[in-house]
């Protein structure tokens, strides 16, 4: 989560959403602070931020979960930065990194899995993310798929003149330039049930390539009550106080101060 108070913005910085690029350009060139942690919520900036601060032009990135579940296997199959080894990251030790991704990183790693086997294993339910409790507290979404207009939008928006364009982000090593690819004809009937009440609520659509496209009935009512019970454990989950690592970029930026 990134503030300006010249600027007089709030970035909600989800996860797997570009949020890294931008804290840092934001930090960088407008004069943002680190507040909170990396991802925190809205809710957890109304706790603590003072009536004027509750008035500032606040944004973040939605993005595809479809896109964002490729990122994560590519992710965790190549091991990036060796995050998923470095045991100062683990949720145990005060970290991020949740007892359920390394379950999943062992998957990948023990059994060579392909995306396919991935998602077959461990995607049962109706997926949710961070976004479904963000983006109706902010003034503008940026899209993802149209990070560096919508980039630009923003910054317009929030009072910046001639704001200068988001750098080229790094591509996850090893992905394909499609992610949609991914999604073989094996598992496209789960991808529906998986992905569809979240895509029908935000906007997105599936691959027009894909036939006969019916959202189950159980779907939409399973991920309505289990986006219930994800903002109440969201809400009840014990918070990380410690500063990001050093050499990360929110770490570097929170230890400026």
């Amino acid at each position: 989560m990134i503030i300006s108070h010249k600027y007089k913005f709030l970035f909600i910085g989800l996860p797997f959403s570009a949020s890294s690029a931008l804290t840092k350009e934001l930090h960088t060139n407008y004069e943002g602070k680190p507040f909170l942690r990396k991802h925190s919520l809205y809710y957890e900036f109304a706790k603590v931020a003072t009536e004027e601060e509750k008035k500032y032009f606040v944004f973040a990135v939605l993005r595809n979960p479809m896109e964002m579940t490729v990122t994560v296997y590519e992710k965790m199959r190549a091991n990036a930065k060796g995050n998923f080894t470095n045991t100062q990251l683990f949720q145990k030790n005060g970290g991020h990194i949740t007892d359920q991704q390394l379950e999943r990183f062992k998957f990948i790693q023990d059994n060579n899995a392909s995306f396919q086997e991935y998602f077959l294993q461990f995607f049962i339910k109706p997926h949710d993310t961070l976004a479904s409790m963000t983006v109706n507290k902010c003034d503008f979404v940026i899209r993802y798929e149209h990070i560096a207009e919508d980039y630009i939008t923003a910054l317009k928006m929030a009072g910046v003149v001639s704001p200068l364009p988001l750098p080229v982000a790094n591509k996850t090593s090893g992905k394909k330039k499609n992610e949609m690819d991914y999604y073989t004809e094996e598992i496209q009937q789960r991808a529906v049930y998986v992905f569809g009440p979240f895509l029908k609520k935000h906007g997105y659509n599936f691959p027009e390539s894909w036939k006969n496209i019916t959202i189950p009935y159980t779907s939409k009512i399973l991920f309505e009550l289990l986006s219930i019970v994800r903002r109440i454990n969201q809400r009840l989950k014990k918070k990380i106080k410690r500063k990001s690592i050093s050499g990360s970029i929110y770490g570097d930026m929170q230890r400026e101060g």
